[in-house]
């Protein structure tokens, strides 16, 4: 650990990364013997340097993460674990964008979504509106869906006139 900066610097060699066993969540080893169970990952930089400087997040509480430490690069890192790593960073940062609602209902406490996409059509599920809708400007909004993917409304005001009224409904 850097003392002045209070960063865990984190060996990409030797690291084991996979996915736990009947379970989306992943499981980090470190090279000392650490072992993180339902970690996620971050890019400190996603557009200046989206390949180096990953973040290493365990889950704390519920909603609450702490941090592990950082790979400055993932060079050296073994195939296998690398892959794991890069397929979460893509589920993290792909965020598709919303060009037409075609149902949003409510089923078993949550939203369910079935959208057209820049990406093709999705269906996902929002739970808690209020903690994961959020207000970008008064026109654009992120959605986090239960699955931790994220989609996009860049412009409400350019969606046709029943996918705005489907938001409507929700108020």
């Amino acid at each position: 650990m850097n003392a002045r900066l209070g960063i865990r610097w984190l060996d990409p060699t030797g690291v084991v990364i996979e996915r736990m066993p009947d379970s989306v969540a992943v499981r980090i080893r470190l090279p000392n013997g650490e072992v993180y169970e339902d970690v996620q990952f971050a890019r400190a930089f996603p557009l200046s340097h989206a390949q180096g400087y990953i973040s290493v997040l365990r889950r704390e509480e519920r909603d609450k993460f702490v941090e592990v430490g950082i790979f400055r690069t993932l060079e050296g890192m073994p195939e296998p674990s690398r892959q794991v790593l890069e397929e979460e960073l893509e589920r993290r940062y792909f965020t598709p964008v919303i060009e037409k609602i075609y149902s949003l209902t409510e089923e078993y406490g949550q939203h369910r979504w079935d959208v057209e996409t820049d990406r093709g059509r999705r269906v996902f599920y929002v739970s808690n509106w209020r903690d994961n809708v959020h207000e970008l400007s008064p026109v654009r909004y992120l959605i986090v869906a239960v699955d931790g993917s994220r989609y996009e409304i860049r412009n409400l005001e350019e969606l046709d006139s029943k996918s705005r009224a489907w938001l409507d409904k929700l108020g």
